[in-house]
C-alpha cells in the first residue's frame, strides 16, 4: 500500500506563530490564559494546558496575567475590555485574519453594504463582523446568497479558511446583485493551497485521510472537497481513529492535515497507517505479477464475489464491485457458472494468498479511448446520473467515472442536479486526465445546441407588437423569465401590472400559463422583452375616456402637502386639489381644512393624460376647522 503526504499539509503561518506565542507564553513568568481554544485541535490545547496555559470563555474569567488572543481573533470590545482590567494582551490573531477584519471596518465605513462569506457560528466570521459592528450579511452558501436582494454598493469579506471552490460559485451569483461589487478575497493562500492540494491528491488515490480537529472548519472543508471530488474520504483526530478494514484491497492513500494539526499527529497516523500496510501487504516473492491480463471460468459465484479458475492453483476473487461500474446489487444478476470471462490481476501474491483480479480495470482502457475520440469529434456520449453532490452530479460513462459541474449541468442555473440520478442523457466531454483518473463533462453543451435549434425556429415567427401565449420559467426579483414557444423573453416587474408590486411571486408562479405582447426583440443578443400590463389599457387612458372637465365626482384625501391635498378619485388614478381649490384664505394651512381620508366632492379643472396630471378643485371653499383655542 502506497501512501502519499498533500504537498501542502498541517500548520499553516498564522496557527503555527499563535502556537509558538502560546509555548513562550508558557515559558515566562506569571498565569497565562487563551480567550477560547488557541486553535481548534483538542491535541494541541490539552499540551498547553498541561504547561500552565489554560482557555477561559470571558475576559471576567481572569483578574491578572497575560491573556493571549487566539488566532481566530476577537471584537474591539474584547481588547478594551482587557485593558481596562490591566491584563497584559498578547495578540496571536492571524495576520490575514486582521486584514479582513480591517477590510469588513472599511467597506462599512464606505457606506456599501457587507457580506461576509463563512460559517456564521465560526469564532473567526464573528470577530470580522464584530469590527464591522455587526452589520455584515453572513452567507455560507449559494442558496443563501441567491436570497439577496440587490444593492447599489457590496463589498465581499470571506473567511481565511472558506472553500476556494463555493468562493467561486458564490460570486458568481453576487456580481448580479450588484453594478458596483468590491471583493476581499481574504481567503489565506496557504488555505487554498492546502484545498488544491488536497484535491489533486484525492483524484489519483483510492482513499484519502484527513487529519485534523472534528470542531475545525478548515479540517472539515478539507474532507469535503476530496468527497466532492468523488474519493472516499476519513476526517480523524488522532492515529487511534484508524481502523484496518478501510485499508482492505486499497492500492494508494492520500494523506493531508488541517491548519491545526501539529507534525507530530501527522507522524503518529502515517506510522499507524503503515503498520496497517505491513498486514495486508503479501509476503515474499511473486508468482504473479499485478497488472496481467488473465482469461478464466467462473467456477461458484455468490452474492458478494465470484470465484474464477485460469490455471493458478487456487481460484481468484472476483468482488462484485469489480464486475462492472457502477456494482451490481449482486454478482449473481450478471455472472453464472462456466461463464468465460476475461480480468486483469489487482495485487501481488505468493503461495496461498488470494489473487483478486477486476473487470471494470480492464474495460477501462477501451472506454479511455472512447471518450478521448468523442472529445477530438465533438460528439456527445451517453452517461447516467449515480449520485448528486453540492459540487454537481457523478455520473458513469461505460465502466468509467465522471463529474459534471452544477454549472454544466444545465443551461440555466439550478440548485442541484438530484433529478437526474438514476437517468440516461447525453453530454459532452470538456476535461480528460486518464492518469489522475479524471473526466468532466457537459450537459449543457448538448441542450445549448438544442436550445439554439429551438430559438432559431422560432424567432422566425415571432414578430414585436403581438401577443403570444407563454410558461412563466423561472422567477427572479426583477422580473420572471417566460417560455413563448422555445424561446424565453424578460418580462419585467415594472412591465407586470400598471399597479406598483412588491414581490413577482405576488402575482406569478413558476409554470403558470399567461398571454405576453412582444414589446421588443434585440437581434444581436436574442434578447426579449415582454409586457403583461400592456395587454390592458393604461389606469390613464381609461381616465381620458372617463373623466372630463368640469365633472363632479367624490373622491377620499389620501396625502396632505404643504401646497394641497392628493385626493384619489378611484384606486389608480390620484389628482391634486391645490391650496387655492380649498380655501381662499392667504397664508393657509391644508390640514386646517382637510383630513387624511376624508370625503370631499370635487370638480375636474384639468387632465393630462401624458403628464398624468389631474387638477381638482372643491365644489364649495372651506373654511377653517374650528379649534378648541378659537373656542375659547
Amino acid at each position: 500500500m502506497e501512501i502519499i503526504l498533500a504537498e501542502n499539509h498541517g500548520f499553516c503561518y498564522g496557527v503555527k506563530r499563535a502556537v509558538e506565542m502560546a509555548n513562550e507564553a508558557a515559558d515566562g513568568k506569571g498565569k497565562s490564559y487563551t480567550l477560547g481554544p488557541i486553535i481548534h485541535n483538542p491535541q494541541v490545547v490539552g499540551r498547553l494546558e498541561s504547561k500552565g496555559v489554560s482557555p477561559i470563555q470571558e475576559v471576567a474569567d481572569i483578574d491578572e496575567g497575560t491573556m493571549i488572543i487566539r488566532s481566530h481573533g476577537v471584537g474591539p470590545a474584547i481588547y478594551a475590555e482587557a485593558e481596562e482590567k490591566g491584563l497584559h494582551i498578547l495578540d496571536a490573531t492571524c495576520p490575514h485574519v486582521k486584514k479582513a477584519q480591517q477590510d469588513a471596518k472599511s467597506v462599512i465605513e464606505d457606506g456599501m453594504t457587507l457580506v461576509i462569506l463563512g460559517e456564521k457560528n465560526h469564532p473567526e466570521v464573528k470577530s470580522i463582523n464584530l469590527w464591522a459592528n455587526n452589520k455584515g450579511i453572513i452567507i455560507e452558501d449559494e442558496e443563501s446568497a441567491q436570497k439577496l436582494q440587490i444593492v447599489e454598493k457590496m463589498g465581499v469579506v470571506v473567511q481565511t479558511t472558506f472553500s476556494q471552490f463555493k468562493f467561486n460559485s458564490i460570486i458568481e451569483i453576487l456580481e448580479k446583485k450588484s453594478k458596483n461589487l468590491k471583493v476581499f478575497k481574504t481567503i489565506c493562500n496557504a488555505t487554498q493551497e492546502r484545498q488544491n492540494s488536497a484535491v489533486d491528491l484525492a483524484r489519483n488515490v483510492d482513499l484519502m485521510i484527513v487529519i485534523g480537529g472534528k470542531n475545525s472548519g478548515n479540517t472539515n472543508r478539507l474532507a469535503e472537497v476530496c468527497r466532492d471530488v468523488g474519493c472516499t474520504t476519513y476526517h480523524i483526530e488522532t492515529s487511534t481513529e484508524l481502523q484496518l478494514e478501510w485499508f482492505n484491497r486499497v492500492q494508494t492513500v492520500g494523506v493531508t492535515a488541517g491548519a491545526s494539526t501539529p507534525d507530530w499527529i501527522i507522524k503518529e497516523v502515517i506510522e499507524t497507517m503503515k503498520d496497517f500496510a505491513e498486514l495486508l501487504a503479501a509476503e515474499g516473492q511473486e508468482e504473479f505479477k499485478k497488472g496481467n491480463v488473465v482469461e478464466g471460468t467462473v467456477v461458484q459465484v455468490e452474492d458478494e464475489r465470484a470465484y474464477v479458475s485460469f490455471g493458478y492453483k487456487t481460484e481468484a476473487i472476483l468482488n462484485r464491485t469489480e464486475i462492472s461500474y457502477p456494482a451490481p446489487e449482486s454478482a449473481k444478476d450478471v455472472l453464472k457458472n462456466g461463464d468465460e470471462i476475461k480480468a486483469v490481476i489487482m495485487n501481488h501474491i505468493k503461495e496461498d494468498n488470494p489473487i483478486y483480479l477486476s473487470m471494470t480495470r480492464l474495460a477501462k482502457d477501451e472506454d479511455w479511448q472512447y471518450v478521448i475520440e468523442a472529445q477530438e469529434k465533438d460528439e456527445a456520449i451517453v452517461c447516467k446520473g449515480i449520485d448528486a453532490i453540492p459540487a454537481g452530479l457523478v455520473v458513469t460513462v461505460k465502466s468509467l467515472r465522471g463529474f459534471i459541474p452544477l454549472s454544466q449541468g444545465d443551461v440555466h442555473f439550478v440548485k442541484s442536479l438530484d433529478n437526474l440520478v438514476g437517468t440516461e442523457f447525453e453530454a459532452k466531454v470538456l476535461e480528460i486526465e486518464e492518469k489522475k483518473n479524471r473526466l468532466v463533462l457537459s450537459r449543457r453543451a448538448v441542450l445549448e445546441v438544442e436550445r439554439q435549434a429551438k430559438l432559431a425556429e422560432a424567432l422566425k415567427n415571432i414578430n414585436v407588437g403581438d401577443n403570444y401565449k407563454g410558461i412563466v420559467r423561472k422567477i427572479m426579483p426583477y422580473g420572471a423569465f417566460v417560455d413563448i414557444g422555445g424561446i424565453e423573453g424578460l418580462l419585467h416587474i415594472s412591465d407586470i401590472s400598471w399597479q406598483k408590486i412588491k414581490k413577482v411571486e405576488d402575482v406569478l408562479s413558476v409554470g403558470q400559463e399567461i398571454e405576453v405582447k412582444l414589446q421588443s426583440f434585440d437581434a444581436e443578443s436574442n434578447k426579449l422583452s415582454l409586457s403583461l400590463k400592456a395587454l390592458t389599457k393604461s389606469p390613464w387612458d381609461v381616465a381620458e375616456e372617463t373623466l372630463h372637465v368640469g365633472d363632479v365626482i367624490n373622491g377620499k384625501v389620501v396625502r396632505l402637502v404643504a401646497y394641497g391635498a392628493f385626493v384619489a378619485v378611484n384606486d389608480d388614478i390620484q389628482g391634486l386639489l391645490h391650496i387655492s381649490q380649498i380655501t381662499k384664505q392667504r397664508n393657509a394651512k391644508v390640514e386646517d381644512y382637510l383630513n387624511r381620508g376624508q370625503e370631499v366632492e370635487v370638480k375636474i379643472i384639468s387632465l393630462n393624460k401624458d403628464e398624468k396630471k389631474l387638477g381638482l378643485a372643491l365644489t364649495e371653499l372651506m373654511e377653517a376647522k374650528e379649534t378648541a383655542e378659537d373656542a375659547e
